[in-house]
């Protein structure tokens, strides 16, 4: 397992690190749904900055992203900062992640640093 997982609240923040791995996002995300506190989370903040390498292929963006646009149906008012400064993270991973969710009525924002995140957050 190479993710943290901290509660604030109802609000999650997941730190990504070493290697990120399909598997990585996937379990993160199957802890924050099967949560009783998602179905009142305001936010969650994915921080990427501590990845080393990341390894997803399109179809694992695909189910990722479709994972999380059925978890909106269910909590459709959340705000999600992604931290990173990692372009290749950015085109190749986000950016295919942000045009599946444009579909729900969530919130996303990239950042360069997770103080900014939350801040954005909080508002």
């Amino acid at each position: 397992m190479s993710f943290k997982l901290e509660w604030k609240g109802s609000n999650v923040i997941i730190t990504f690190m070493d290697n990120f791995l399909y598997k990585d996002s996937f379990e993160a995300n199957n802890l924050i749904y099967g949560d009783s506190r998602f179905d009142t989370m305001k936010y969650q903040i994915a921080d990427f900055s501590k990845i080393a390498k990341a390894e997803y292929t399109e179809d694992e963006i695909k189910i990722i992203a479709t994972l999380e646009k059925s978890s909106a149906i269910w909590n459709n008012n959340v705000k999600e900062a992604i931290v990173t400064s990692d372009t290749v993270c950015i085109s190749h991973i986000i950016a295919p992640y942000l045009e599946a969710m444009k579909e729900t009525n969530w919130k996303i924002k990239i950042f360069k640093n997770s103080v900014e995140a939350e801040k954005w957050c909080c508002e």
